[in-house]
């Protein structure tokens, strides 16, 4: 039996075949960030899209959910490491990473004067609760 000579270029008609079978043939992209990255970006956008959806800032306190206190705590300690700040900064279109913007956030949204105090409470890392 004779042995057949495998050919390891890639005709058009072969990609053809292939799309047309729905197969990808792209490589896949190389990883840019660590798992532990990964981990920390998809953690921030949860906080951006907690923000989006309220339109505040996650809070301390008894007051809120159970999220609202998670992301509270997680963008606290977000902004405490210069690892995560350095890894974020570029994807923080809303500034979130910043404790000096509570302050602004509170004052946008049209919040109490309590609201305002424990915001600004929370961005010096005090529980207002």
């Amino acid at each position: 039996m004779p042995k057949s000579k495998s050919n390891k270029s890639t005709t058009e008609e072969d990609l053809e075949l292939l799309a047309k079978l729905g197969i990808d043939i792209a490589p896949e992209p190389t990883r840019q960030h660590s798992p532990r990255q990964e981990r920390i970006i998809a953690g921030f956008e949860e906080i951006e899209r907690f923000v989006a959806e309220k339109g505040r800032l996650p809070q301390h306190g008894e007051k809120g959910d159970i999220f609202d206190r998670l992301y509270a705590v997680r963008l606290d300690r977000l902004r405490e490491s210069a690892e995560c700040r350095a890894l974020l900064e570029p994807l923080d279109s809303q500034g979130l990473l910043n404790a000096e913007n509570d302050a602004s956030w509170a004052l946008e949204k049209d919040l109490t004067e309590d609201e305002i105090d424990a915001a600004l409470l929370a961005s010096l890392g005090v529980d207002a609760a």
